[in-house]
């Protein structure tokens, strides 16, 4: 695992040339792949953007920029469900607490009560101070897909040239967790 938020902030500072406390969409994309040479496409940086993005301003301010940086070091952009873990790491601790979970698990648009959240990390945390390791954390999250998978609240829906909108709109609960997933699959990032 490395951090190196001393370097995260300088490069954070070079690229905020213009000294405004943040950078947008555009300017990230061109510093990700030209500067920092991250081959990244839009649509991953987007979901990327959107998992750091603590106050959803769709900006990235320094401390979001340090949490990018601090992903795509560590994460393997092949695993989703390492990205997950990264992104929900906030404190670098190569673990997961109850409420950095509780945290991933608003990011994803899941609708699972903050009980159930606490209560599952509590009873299958593997590290002495109570939080996850990463196997931990893909087995709760694997359990938490499940129960909104059963519960009906996600719809997965395959995007493909002949599905139409149509055939989209006549499933039974067309709700925003599906865009969030169809978002997520299309920057290869999915539990499925």
């Amino acid at each position: 695992m490395t951090v190196n938020l001393y370097k995260y902030e300088q490069i954070f500072k070079q690229m905020d040339s213009e000294e405004l406390g943040y950078l947008k969409i555009d300017q990230l994309y061109q510093a990700v792949n030209k500067q920092l040479k991250i081959d990244m496409d839009m649509k991953t940086l987007e979901v990327m953007m959107a998992l750091v993005d603590d106050n959803n301003d769709g900006v990235m301010q320094e401390d979001e920029f340090c949490h990018f940086l601090y992903i795509c070091q560590n994460a393997d952009f092949n695993d989703t469900k390492s990205i997950l873990f990264y992104a929900a790491d906030d404190d670098y601790s190569n673990s997961i607490d109850k409420f950095e979970m509780l945290k991933i698990i608003d990011k994803l648009h899941l609708d699972i009560k903050q009980d159930l959240i606490f209560s599952m990390v509590s009873k299958q945390a593997d590290n002495d101070d109570g939080s996850l390791s990463y196997s931990m954390f893909i087995t709760i999250m694997n359990q938490m897909m499940a129960i909104c998978k059963k519960e009906e609240q996600i719809e997965i829906v395959e995007r493909t040239p002949n599905v139409s909108q149509d055939m989209i709109a006549q499933k039974s609960n067309p709700a925003k967790q599906s865009t969030k997933i169809l978002r997520l699959k299309n920057a290869s990032v999915s539990f499925i």
